[in-house]
């Protein structure tokens, strides 16, 4: 899919997260220990998520405006996260649910948001969007590979 140069980078640190939700679908697939997965989300969430989140909501979603359908979903979802990394992943099922709302809410994101912010954004703000110096993400260092 053909991006503006200003939401590339934002794009690229989906893959990351659609890449968390296959280890997570390999974990569970491997019935891992919820406390071994847990662990990995709540270090990924710290490194790559909660960040990626602010930046989208800082400088992308203004775009649109908060009160705009889809970044008022995307808002909520993100406090979703929060809460669910706040109280824990415990089971199997707070696992799957943390990783279908993460599946979703990204493909929700490059289908759907990313779109409309192209198509509503004038040239000059999509412009500014690359003058901010926001870090790619990246893989954590991590030793328990519990997916493989």
């Amino acid at each position: 899919m053909k991006r503006h140069e200003a939401l590339v980078q934002l794009s690229r640190d989906h893959h990351f997260g659609l890449l968390l939700c296959w280890k997570l679908k390999e974990g569970l697939k491997k019935e891992i220990a919820p406390e071994r997965m847990a662990k990995y989300i709540a270090l990924f969430y710290e490194q790559n998520l909660k960040p990626h989140f602010a930046e989208e909501e800082e400088t992308l979603f203004p775009l649109l405006g908060n009160s705009h359908p889809l970044i008022a979903e995307a808002i909520s979802e993100h406090r979703t996260f929060e809460k669910m990394i706040a109280e824990g992943l415990q089971n199997k099922e707070q696992i799957q649910d943390f990783r279908a709302l993460l599946d979703s809410h990204i493909r929700k994101e490059e289908r759907q948001i990313f779109p409309a912010i192209e198509e509503h954004a004038t040239e000059e703000e999509l412009e500014n969007l690359l003058k901010l110096d926001h870090p790619a993400l990246k893989e954590p260092e991590y030793e328990d590979l519990f997916w493989k």
